[in-house]
């Protein structure tokens, strides 16, 4: 099994006559929405992100780490 992801303009008229015979064979899902990632989640990343941008980070030296 492997995965593709098509990128396209709903206006392609060439793609969607693909899509649409690749459906037809039986082996494929179209889905067409938007993974959402949960908030608090994202909102804890930016954080970290935005934290790291001020300098408000350790480096951590990995050659003295289990010294």
């Amino acid at each position: 099994m492997c995965t593709v992801t098509i990128t396209y303009d709903n206006n392609d008229t060439v793609i969607a006559d693909l899509i649409a015979k690749i459906k037809s064979r039986g082996a494929v899902v179209v889905s067409n929405d938007e993974l959402e990632y949960n908030p608090e989640f994202v909102a804890k990343v930016q954080r970290g992100h935005a934290a790291y941008l001020n300098g408000e980070c350790v480096k951590v030296d990995v050659d003295n780490l289990w010294s």
